[in-house]
């Protein structure tokens, strides 16, 4: 599905529970089983028509990360994924539905823009703010309503009442190879080619995380540091 250029690709739920035990089922058998995809979203979607398209959703998540899976696949060995923090976890999914369906960073940093001057957000404001990059249209409609419940369950945003919707508590986010996978999306779904460290609080994709053992030092699998010109340090994409 594409809109005014812009590729959406989504249009229905995919639910953490399903995405997250998918993950670990590759992070512990390097294959990705259509078959268990499928089972474990029928636990979650009525119909199996509904179910099949969803798991399609899933899969492609996985095809087209696989080389950020396998590095932390190599960086956890002995180590199980689910071990890792509801949080991180929650965070590592949000960067790979964010780098296969960019209409959820688009949307997310939208919110975050609104953020910044009012405390709540109507679902008019969120529509408008996506629309203005994807159009107007019933797939975008599609797309919106199929991710506000996604993000709500990664606690980005938190849901007040019908149609209001304000910030959750910041994802805390533990594991450095994932912080560095925030970082990574940031600047590969940004356009720009680097980030001032000093910029990093500042930014709208970083509202809604607290990256808690990053270490611009020990950085060398998906970002590096470098000094500027200024004599200020930068990240980029290794």
């Amino acid at each position: 599905m594409n809109n005014t250029g812009k590729y959406i690709g989504l249009n229905q739920r995919i639910p953490f529970e399903v995405l997250d035990s998918c993950i670990d089922f590759y992070i512990k058998n390097g294959v990705i089983d259509k078959a268990y995809i499928f089972e474990r979203m029928q636990e979650f979607t009525s119909g199996a028509n509904r179910a099949a398209k969803a798991s399609k959703y899933v899969a492609q998540i996985l095809k087209r990360q696989l080389p950020i899976l396998n590095k932390l696949r190599r960086i956890l060995k002995e180590v199980p994924y689910i071990s890792l923090k509801v949080n991180d976890r929650k965070a590592f999914c949000l960067s790979l539905i964010s780098l296969t369906y960019p209409i959820t960073y688009n949307l997310l940093t939208g919110l975050a823009q609104g953020f910044k001057v009012q405390t709540q957000i109507n679902k008019r404001f969120i529509s408008e703010r996506v629309m203005s990059i994807y159009g107007s249209n019933r797939t975008v409609d599609v797309a919106i309503d199929a991710l506000l419940p996604m993000i709500i369950e990664l606690n980005t945003i938190k849901r007040d009442k019908i149609s209001l919707y304000s910030l959750a508590t910041k994802l805390v986010v533990n594991d450095p190879f994932i912080s560095e996978l925030v970082i990574y999306t940031d600047i590969k779904l940004s356009g720009s080619k680097s980030i001032l460290l000093d910029d990093l609080s500042y930014k709208p994709w970083f509202l809604y995380f607290s990256l808690q053992n990053f270490d611009s030092r020990r950085l060398d699998t998906l970002v590096t540091v470098r000094e500027s010109a200024v004599g200020k340090g930068y990240l980029s994409i290794a």
